[in-house]
């Protein structure tokens, strides 16, 4: 039982003190001494969904997330090679850092803490109690604010702690102050100033340009020298900017998310991202334009990511051992190490999980609704329909092959979510009805329940039911379900309709046919780079990417294709990133039979478009964005050059 953890933890602190901070020291400075990422790390976010709850039902209700999780969470993270921890940020229990236990039993696990990107100096302002959050303000309160975070600097002292600097509002709101940008980078540089005296000399420092940040970064925000800055994605993976000429002189890190809550809609229930995708925007991209010193990944439930930590665990510590192979790679040696398999049937379960991971990429269980189902093609919603249908058959067959003594940790860490994923799937291309989808859900949760003496139970909560409040332990809050499964619809004519409809949106066109999809016929190098295959990668599941992802590198590269007859548009899909730094462009050439090549941008790539532009909205729930080129009369092929870094081209095809 999880239990474990804390009697543990309360028979040996006495003892383990006495070594802990050496023993911290000494481990971190073997994480960081190596090639890797210096330190890479978890963040526990919207932990309301699995985390608290099961925390709730196996260490009470006062402890829920406390220090017996973070010994189930310390040990997973140990055995992943991950040395910094954002601890949980939500209401419910107590701020981590008040209790000196959390950050002891961190430091004997070798595990740095730090605070997320919205809670400075080693503080939770979602704790501060009600009379105070109005004083959440530098404008007005800037003494009671200094307080509170020297606060986080007594607590922190002696500790390895890399500070969050900055300000956001309360729970990830909004900065309080400031109305125009301006206004906010002055207000932003006064706070960097105070919280950076507060400091030691040479203590590291992190700063988060997330979200509505980000703009006011991108106007000439000064962050103190010296500092770390973490570069953000789009919280779907795609990494809105990175350091460029203009942050010489800084760290690099980046904030990358492996699950999200938020608009357009969220992703809590499965882990369905890619590896390839991962290896891409953090080894490819990331790694090889600065960001080496801090990557930190958002998990939000930590147990359900197990196995996307031990990919981001491998490609973190030797970020240029791994190749566009990474996927199959590392899933393959995570089928050997942690499965235990070996030959056909490893090969077997590799085929599986590049199955999964691409379905869930084409579409995540959480994005699935009926306004996505009523847009498909139907070419496209009888092959999905298969596919699903495939995968499940085929995760039960795998899973009857393994070993008895191995099916479990496959269940646990593979076959819950590639079943669930499925019959989400078919629920909506099929038209199950909510007794279908229970009865086939059903036994999933309860096996789960069963796993490992029970140490797992309550973890999964029941998806079916409509989306409403409900209460965990003595006072916090979560929702039911996170699923716009057909049935929870809201009724249509309503607001709450229309905005659903709003965020649901698709590219995908019931009445325009899928492009006739065309490959290559030839290509060339240039420039030092070359358009490259990545097994994995994209919706098509082998995307290509132009790499090295470095300016200049591979400019001029193409791709020759040729046009069916009849062509009269051609329809290049990429991955919805962002241009790798402001004063750098994101696209593509293309010319018809040797003419004069067009530009064509990759479109929505601008880093300051927020998580409201519904382009966006629609483009990171399909995981593709497409430009439309007409076809000049009697034109025989194309060629596509490689013009900016950072493009993936998932897709090229032609409508008739």
């Amino acid at each position: 039982m999880c239990r474990r953890g804390v009697l543990w933890y309360n028979g040996g602190m006495k003892a383990a003190c006495a070594f802990s901070a050496a023993f911290a020291v000494c481990l971190c400075s073997l994480a960081s001494s190596g090639e890797g990422v210096k330190y890479r790390g978890l963040f526990i976010n919207d932990e309301d969904w699995g985390l608290r709850p099961w925390a709730v039902k196996h260490f009470g209700a006062e402890e829920q997330i406390g220090v017996g999780a973070y010994a189930e969470v310390f040990s997973l993270m140990k055995s992943k090679g991950l040395n910094l921890l954002w601890p949980a940020m939500h209401e419910g229990g107590y701020e981590f850092s008040s209790r000196p236990e959390n950050l002891d039993l961190a430091g004997m696990y070798g595990i740095a803490v730090g605070t997320s990107h919205c809670e400075p100096m080693l503080r939770n302002n979602c704790y501060l109690p009600e009379a105070d959050k109005g004083k959440w303000s530098w404008t007005s309160n800037r003494a009671f604010l200094k307080d509170y975070w020297r606060e986080g600097v007594r607590r922190g002292e002696g500790r390895e702690i890399l500070w969050t600097i900055g300000m956001r509002g309360i729970h990830d709101a909004r900065m309080p102050d400031g109305r125009s940008t301006e206004e906010k980078k002055r207000i932003l540089e006064e706070v960097f100033a105070a919280q950076k005296e507060m400091l030691p000399d040479g203590a590291p420092m992190l700063f988060c340009p997330y979200k509505e940040v980000l703009p006011i970064f991108n106007a000439g925000l000064k962050v103190p020298a010296g500092a770390t800055i973490m570069w953000v994605n789009d919280n779907y993976g795609y990494i809105r900017r990175l350091g460029g000429p203009a942050c010489e002189g800084y760290g690099g890190g980046i904030y990358w998310h492996l699950s999200y809550w938020g608009l357009p809609h969220g992703y809590l229930q499965t882990c369905t991202v890619p590896p390839a995708f991962m290896w891409y925007e953090l080894c490819a991209k990331a790694w090889n334009n600065g960001a080496r010193d801090v990557w930190m990944v958002n998990a939000g439930d930590v147990f359900q990511a197990e196995l996307l930590l031990d990919c981001f665990g491998r490609f973190s510590a030797r970020p240029d051992a791994w190749g566009p192979d990474a996927q199959p790679a590392a899933l393959a040696a995570w089928c050997g190490s942690e499965l235990g398999l070996e030959d056909a049937l490893k090969d077997r379960a590799l085929s599986h999980l590049m199955e999964y991971f691409n379905l869930g990429f084409i579409r995540k269980p959480e994005h699935m609704c009926v306004q996505w189902t009523e847009n498909l093609p139907g070419g496209v919603k009888a092959s999905l329909a298969a596919r699903y249908r495939a995968l499940l058959a085929e995760d039960a067959a795998l899973e009857a092959a393994l070993p008895a003594e191995r099916r479990d940790a496959f269940f646990r860490t593979v076959g819950f979510q590639a079943r669930f994923l499925a019959i989400s799937g078919l629920v909506h291309l099929e038209g199950w009805t909510k007794e279908s989808a229970r009865e086939a859900l059903a036994p999933l949760y309860a096996r789960w329940d069963s796993l490992d003496g029970g140490k797992w139970s309550g973890f999964w909560i029941d998806t079916l039911e409509e989306k409403k409040s409900k209460r965990i332990g003595s006072r916090h809050n979560r929702w039911s379900s996170q699923m716009q499964w057909p049935w929870n619809e809201p009724p249509e004519g309503s607001a709450e309709y229309a905005s659903r409809r709003e965020y649901a949106a698709t590219a995908y066109r019931r009445d325009v046919p899928e492009p006739e999809w065309l490959e290559p016929c030839s290509s060339a190098a240039a420039g030092g780079g070359a358009w490259t295959r990545v097994p994995g990668l994209g919706t098509s599941g082998r995307a290509l990417a132009l790499l090295p992802v470095k300016p200049g590198a591979g400019e001029g590269a193409r791709l020759d294709y040729r046009l069916p007859g009849g062509a009269k548009t051609l329809v290049l899909r990429f991955l919805p990133d962002f241009a790798l730094w402001p004063g750098l462009g994101l696209g593509v050439r293309v010319s018809f039979d040797g003419g004069p090549a067009e530009c064509v941008a990759v479109p929505k790539s601008d880093s300051n478009l927020g998580e409201r532009d519904a382009g966006r909205q629609v483009a990171v729930q399909d995981n593709f964005i497409e430009a439309e080129i007409p076809v000049p009369a009697g034109a025989k092929g194309f060629s596509v050059f490689a013009k900016d870094p950072g493009v993936v081209l998932d897709r090229a095809g032609a409508r008739l």
